[in-house]
């Protein structure tokens, strides 16, 4: 399983297995169970419709399919649709400057939000085009200026975390999810609008109940981010 939030019911996923004759048939032109010379792994693209600790059930193209726990090598969690990087920047953006804040700043690329109450307060995001690592360290600078710790937002699919050349003190994972403009009391996280009758918010991965009633409401995968402490 690989690491970041785990899939919940109805989210859109990719499994890698093992072919075997009970195992669902490999989309290449080639023997299940494998021969010698033919692939033994292949993998399915669809909505997770069940899990337990024996199989998971994917629905691909209407069709559900079967595919045992132990076969399974890995399971990722994509978006519900597919998302360019131009969206996830413009949803980052928009969380930033929703986020309450003392004052912020941009530099280099990079969004930086003063001190506040909320996940996006006092911390930093690569939010525009082009934005590297090469502007980590002004931000981090504006942030020492005012007393404030050393937090950083990165979208998975913006930046590698690696890419920042900076030791990272602790870590943690989030999930960004759009829906519709909410009209009741809300389940935990923080949400902002990013159009018209169209909010995101950030819940914990760690948070399996929150994520699950935010999903009830109808409320999709954008995408993954993770929040540093350097």
């Amino acid at each position: 399983m690989s690491r970041g939030p785990q899939p919940a019911v109805g989210d859109r996923v990719v499994v890698r297995y093992r072919l075997g004759a009970d195992a669902p048939a490999d989309w290449r032109a080639s023997p299940n169970p494998p021969t010698d010379r033919s692939p033994s792994l292949s993998d399915i693209t669809g909505l997770l419709r069940e899990r337990t600790g024996e199989a998971v059930v994917v629905e691909r193209d209407g069709v559900r399919h079967r595919i045992r726990t132990d076969a399974i090598t890995s399971v990722r969690l994509l978006s519900r649709r597919v998302v360019r990087n131009s969206e996830i920047r413009g949803v980052e953006r928009a969380l930033m400057r929703a986020a309450p804040a003392a004052e912020r700043t941009e530099t280099d690329g990079w969004l930086v939000n003063g001190a506040g109450d909320s996940l996006r307060s006092g911390a930093a995001a690569p939010v525009d085009f082009g934005s590297t690592a090469a502007g980590l360290p002004a931000a981090l600078r504006w942030l020492d200026g005012r007393g404030l710790p050393r937090r950083v937002i990165v979208a998975d699919r913006l930046m590698r975390v690696a890419s920042l050349g900076a030791a990272i003190a602790s870590s943690a994972d989030y999930e960004v999810l759009v829906g519709p403009e909410p009209t009741a009391p809300t389940p935990p996280g923080d949400w902002a609008p990013i159009a018209d009758g169209v909010v995101a918010v950030t819940v914990a991965a760690s948070d399996d109940s929150a994520r699950a009633a935010w999903r009830a409401l109808d409320f999709e995968l954008h995408h993954t981010c993770r929040l540093l402490a350097l």
